[in-house]
């Protein structure tokens, strides 16, 4: 259920232009600070994972590893792997909705 709500927030980010995608976009993104939390294809190759945990560490910016790249594609309507949310209200939110899901398997 909580994984519906992040797919969904993905959507939503996107369509009030809170969202950047597309793997040189989402870098910038996160050199310069906009990003608030990264969200990249589970099954992106090992050197796309390890670059973007590396990045996203040293800018302190969450690294979500939770979807593979056709949910993440579904959810905001392009062929993407890489996405992030730069809104700080909405990365909060996505945040949370992960933190929801942990929760709910600790009761």
């Amino acid at each position: 259920m909580s994984q519906n709500k992040q797919l969904n927030m993905l959507g939503l980010a996107l369509r009030a232009g809170q969202l950047i995608h597309g793997d040189e976009q989402v870098e910038a993104g996160v050199k310069n600070n906009q990003a608030r939390v990264v969200i990249l294809a589970s099954d992106a190759s090992e050197a796309t994972i390890q670059r973007y945990q590396e990045l996203c560490q040293r800018q302190n910016i969450p690294l979500n590893l939770t979807y593979d790249r056709y949910q993440i594609s579904h959810a905001v309507g392009k062929a993407r792997s890489v996405v992030a949310v730069t809104n700080q209200g909405m990365a909060k939110k996505f945040l949370s909705y992960e933190q929801e899901s942990e929760d709910s398997y600790d009761a």
